[in-house]
């Protein structure tokens, strides 16, 4: 989005005014210097040349003091302007857990974190891409009449050992109670229980499509040979397309599972000066001079934090303290 062209205007004419009292003023002292060297123009009523040319210049530097101090005031408001549009834009992009109360979110943190990495146990993206991949491979063999179908069986082995391992999903307790009932870690736990069901279910029609239709069929074809395929290509593309349904339902576990690391991670602008941070988890938390802590607090977890190397003014808790107090500023 563009610069205001009024704002960018009147910065243009306080520059030029500036400029004009810095060159107004640099011409008056040189006329004041010139007339006391050369003794032309004399001191003024009342006044000795050395009063006269004192105050000459206590007067500039006052001119001059206060028109820089409003150049430095004008950058500083547009960096602050900067910086909290930048702070707005991330409290809007938050999901849902975030917006509940930073005492709470930081007091089941560590349990929260446990509850996504249940749901996240391996990188399930990267196992349903190589899923797909290995399908990709077995649907070439079944179509390639010079290839031997005896790597058929072991690419149905490698898809099998996939499936399972992202099946392996933790199953949801659901509460008797309306959502405004649900607390915190029950939240958690919806937000990634929904994702987290329509993936096995995906899983599940892919498991019964391969033990059911794909495995029977391969194994026809190694008694016949290619001459029989009997629709096994059909069928290896049908398992192709359900993959890429699951891979839909990875992704949007995957992100889940991001809202949950964020909303336990991220407590930048967050008022936590009520929050009980005994026995808490706090490695790995994100942080600025905005933020608020309890008195008894800070000062430990500046001597605990380092500057995050992936935004400007971001501390992060690291594992180890330091022997220097962070400033937040920094």
């Amino acid at each position: 989005m563009g610069s205001d062209p009024r704002e960018a205007e009147a910065n243009s004419r306080r520059d030029e005014t500036l400029d004009t009292l810095l060159a107004t003023i640099h011409g008056r002292l040189g006329i004041a210097i010139t007339d006391r060297i050369s003794a032309q123009g004399g001191p003024p009523d009342l006044r000795t040349p050395d009063l006269a040319l004192d105050r000459l210049l206590a007067a500039a530097h006052r001119s001059t003091g206060a028109a820089v101090s409003h150049r430095l005031s004008r950058d500083a408001s547009a960096a602050l302007a900067q910086r909290s549009s930048a702070l707005q834009a991330r409290l809007a992009a938050r999901g849902q857990l975030s917006r509940r109360p930073a005492s709470i979110r930081v007091k089941h943190r560590g349990q929260a974190l446990r509850l996504a990495h249940a749901y996240w146990p391996v990188d399930l993206t990267r196992a349903m891409r190589t899923a797909v991949r290995i399908l990709q491979d077995l649907h070439d063999l079944l179509c390639d009449s010079t290839q031997s179908l005896d790597r058929a069986d072991t690419a149905l082995d490698q898809l099998r050992e996939h499936v399972e391992l992202m099946s392996r999903l933790p199953q949801a307790h659901r509460n008797s109670v309306t959502p405004t009932g649900l607390d915190y870690l029950d939240a958690v736990q919806s937000v990634l229980a929904y994702p987290a069901e329509r993936l096995v279910s995906e899983l599940h029609d892919i498991r019964d499509i391969l033990d059911e239709e794909l495995a029977p069929t391969i194994a026809t074809l190694e008694a016949a040979g290619h001459t029989y395929l009997f629709g096994a290509e059909a069928i290896a593309q049908d398992l192709i397309d359900d993959l890429a349904h699951g891979f839909e339902a990875a992704d949007a576990l995957a992100k889940a599972v991001a809202e949950v690391e964020r909303a336990s991670n991220d407590f930048i602008g967050a008022d936590l000066t009520n929050a009980k941070l005994d026995g808490v988890l706090l490695e790995g938390i994100l942080w600025d001079r905005t933020t608020l802590w309890p008195a008894q607090w800070e000062t430990r977890v500046r001597r605990s934090s380092l500057p995050c190397d992936e935004e400007e003014g971001i501390l992060i808790v690291a594992a180890e303290g330091s022997n220097s107090v962070v400033h937040a500023d920094v």
